[in-house]
């Protein structure tokens, strides 16, 4: 039986891949807000809901006109509408309020749903370099404290600002131990 984990490990940007993630949440904020509104008017126009391909479409065309977005990985811009899919189903089942705007102090991870290389061997949007450091292209290398080994099959990374520090945290998947003869 597997089970999956989250290890969470403090990183060190340099002041320079700090501001860069710092832009980049603020890009999914921005994101996540303006297909949180477009959601709404498609709703109040044609009582019809503006679904996950809708806010695709509108990446792929907002990504032509503004060329910031296209300094960004595609993957936590995509994980974005993932994350507002989720706040609509808590509502509807009544486990939360209804999706707000978010603020910036409100809007603090990146999601980077494929880690590591492909079955060709190719880097995908963040990996670990030889070195044993976080890497993503447009990033560079990312100093991580590896205070634990990292066992099992990373499935997820979600690079997280919590006050001035920041932390990678991976979703992990592994064997589940053997429960204990002695209880």
């Amino acid at each position: 039986m597997t089970m999956l984990l989250n290890l969470k490990y403090e990183i060190f940007p340099t002041e320079e891949q700090k501001d860069t993630l710092n832009r980049w949440l603020q890009y999914c904020r921005q994101t996540y807000n303006s297909a949180l509104l477009d959601k709404q008017r498609k709703y109040r126009r044609s009582k019809q809901s503006y679904t996950r391909e809708d806010m695709q479409r509108q990446l792929t065309i907002d990504k032509k006109k503004y060329s910031f977005l296209k300094d960004m990985p595609s993957q936590p811009l995509q994980e974005v509408f993932l994350r507002l899919k989720k706040a609509y189903e808590n509502f509807f089942r009544k486990n939360a309020n209804y999706p707000k705007l978010k603020k910036y102090k409100n809007y603090n991870s990146l999601t980077f749903p494929q880690f590591g290389f492909n079955n060709k061997g190719n880097r995908l949007a963040i990996s670990f370099s030889d070195n044993g450091k976080l890497y993503n292209k447009r990033l560079g290398e990312v100093d991580i404290l590896l205070h634990r080994p990292l066992e099992g099959t990373i499935k997820q990374l979600m690079i997280k600002r919590q006050g001035k520090r920041w932390y990678a945290i991976f979703s992990v998947e592994r064997q589940a131990l053997p429960k204990s003869m002695d209880s």
